[in-house]
């Protein structure tokens, strides 16, 4: 049987939101946000991509609770050749023609460290608690055997952990996140305080420390936009997934990416089509749209 490569884009958030106001100003009011995630998964041969929650608050099957709203919203009005499946509660299989992915639910945990907020990211599940302490927030996500990967930790305006920390629980998660794809700006912009909290330059200092204590590192698209998932990725062979069941996919892939058995791809945002999704974030939020 021939082998095959699997890409898999493992932080990814769909739309700013998937409320009516945010998909209309992304030009997605009249699509299927399930749909249009399958597409591009398609066309960017991802067969693996992780939705991801970030929220203060994810009430169950509400529009924050992505994974399960797109699931009990979308499905019902795909076209009728495209034909889906679960594994578990936690993974969904879109099939069309004579391609497939894997949508599993994700979530960016934000949790607390003297009084700030932090981000971390988890795999398998949008169900971990919100605003518990970091060290709390890791045990938990360790309890349920869950892909947990620091997020970012380096980009500290944005929710990252910091040094400290991160040295601090290396013993406890799979992976760093090394490379993401919206820390977009050149060293040459780095004076300017908005361009320095989101520079190429963490994402480099992040794979070094990554290297220097080799723990293992994943690249990632972060994507805002539908459109821009798959920007980057990390690719491993088919036959280390287990896809029995769905403790043994997310236990195979946490071992593919703790052993280090794949290789990444790394690329970066366009200025522009940053610009247009964060643009459109900042004045929704003004409006009060993210709470809704």
């Amino acid at each position: 049987m021939l082998l095959k490569n699997i890409k898999a884009d493992l932080h990814m958030h769909g739309p700013i939101g998937l409320q009516k106001y945010w998909l209309k100003s992304q030009g997605y009011g009249i699509t299927n946000p399930l749909e249009e995630i399958s597409k591009h998964c398609f066309d960017k041969n991802i067969e693996i991509c992780a939705i991801t929650s970030d929220e203060n608050e994810i009430p169950r099957n509400s529009v924050h609770d992505r994974f399960n709203w797109l699931k009990n919203n979308c499905i019902k009005n795909l076209p009728e050749n495209y034909k889906t499946g679960d594994i578990g509660k936690n993974i969904l299989v879109v099939n069309h023609k004579n391609k497939q992915f894997y949508l599993i639910n994700g979530q960016t945990v934000r949790a607390k460290d003297n009084g700030r907020q932090v981000d971390h990211l988890v795999i398998g599940s949008n169900n971990i608690s919100i605003g518990q302490s970091l060290d709390y927030t890791l045990k938990h996500i360790q309890d349920k055997n869950l892909i947990s990967i620091a997020e970012h930790p380096l980009c500290i305006s944005h929710g990252g952990i910091g040094k400290k920390n991160l040295e601090k629980i290396l013993p406890y998660i799979t992976a760093i996140e090394g490379h993401n794809s919206q820390l977009i700006f050149g060293n040459s912009l780095d004076k300017l305080p908005i361009f320095k909290n989101y520079s190429k330059k963490i994402n480099e200092q992040t794979k070094r420390f990554a290297k220097d204590h080799k723990k293992p590192w994943i690249a990632t698209s972060d994507a805002h936009r539908i459109e821009d998932l798959g920007i980057s990725y990390i690719e491993f062979s088919s036959e280390l997934l287990d896809i029995r069941n769905e403790e043994a996919f997310l236990e195979s892939l946490k071992n593919i990416i703790r052993s280090n058995n794949f290789t990444k791809h790394c690329a970066y945002e366009n200025t522009i089509n940053w610009i247009n999704w964060v643009s459109k974030f900042i004045i929704g939020t003004k409006l009060g749209k993210d709470k809704e």
